[in-house]
């Protein structure tokens, strides 16, 4: 079984108009929130071995304060500039280069992709299915045997866990 992390990346920053779209950071809520998912996933044991990121600033910083509070080693990250609004093809074919020693794989990326790659691999269509707000994060699970076996509709939601229910929880 493979599962398939998609994490949008946390709350970032307007306060500076005169930064580019890919060079806003995080915001002080997704400072603490991306760390809040890491360490929720460490808790329930869903720690990826494997992570692909946009290198925009707000995605890097998402997946480096999420991997560290896993205590994992931020080596694992694949940055790869084609999550970072590209298209949902780009988002899949990311997934079917995992490595095949590994069981979970995570994204990290930007919506409107996050939530139509989520739709589309669970079998969805034309409208997008979910809503994904910043560290929203979605779980998929496959069957496939090999990652580049994953394709549209092979994949079913096993869970969705949101920062705002997860501090009602943790907090």
């Amino acid at each position: 079984m493979k599962f398939i992390l998609l994490l949008r990346h946390a709350k970032s920053s307007w306060s500076d108009p005169s930064l580019d779209d890919f060079d806003r950071p995080l915001a002080g809520r997704g400072i603490k929130d991306a760390p809040r998912m890491g360490s929720y996933l460490k808790k329930i044991g869903y720690r990826p071995d494997y992570i692909v990121s946009s290198p925009a600033q707000r995605a890097m910083q998402t997946a480096r304060l999420c991997t560290e509070a896993m205590k994992k080693d931020e080596s694992m990250i694949k940055w790869d500039e084609s999550l970072y609004f590209d298209s949902s093809k780009k988002y899949i074919d990311a997934i079917q280069g995992t490595p095949d020693s590994a069981e979970t794989m995570m994204l990290v990326g930007h919506n409107p992709l996050m939530e139509s790659t989520a739709t589309i691999l669970s079998g969805g269509k034309e409208s997008t299915a979910f809503r994904i707000p910043t560290a929203g994060l979605v779980c998929l699970e496959s069957y496939a045997v090999r990652w580049q076996d994953i394709k549209p509709g092979t994949c079913q939601v096993k869970w969705m866990m949101i920062p705002k229910v997860l501090k009602e929880i943790l907090d």
